[in-house]
């Protein structure tokens, strides 16, 4: 029983305000944007039948739409705080 009072006090404490989840998402946006700048820099496009450029580049796709949903979510929060 005291495992579950341990874990209930955890999720009550890991609960975040819109202001503290704002600044974990621009924390994020930043490593993300970051990052792609970095895999962008040191992409050379896709060569013909060349499996490894592809997943490369299918992972650049994918980090773009991440860095493009956090700025989205950002945008939605900043709103939602300016509201308040």
């Amino acid at each position: 029983m005291t495992s579950l009072k341990g874990w209930l006090i955890f999720c009550m404490k890991s609960v975040q305000t819109d202001k503290e989840k704002l600044v974990a998402l621009l924390k994020k946006k930043e490593e993300a944007e970051a990052k792609l700048k970095f895999r962008l820099s040191h992409f050379r496009g896709v060569p013909h039948e060349s499996a490894s450029a592809e997943l490369a580049y299918s992972e650049l796709k994918v980090l773009e739409d991440y860095v493009e949903s956090l700025k989205a979510e950002i945008v939605a929060l900043q709103a939602k705080l300016d509201k308040n």
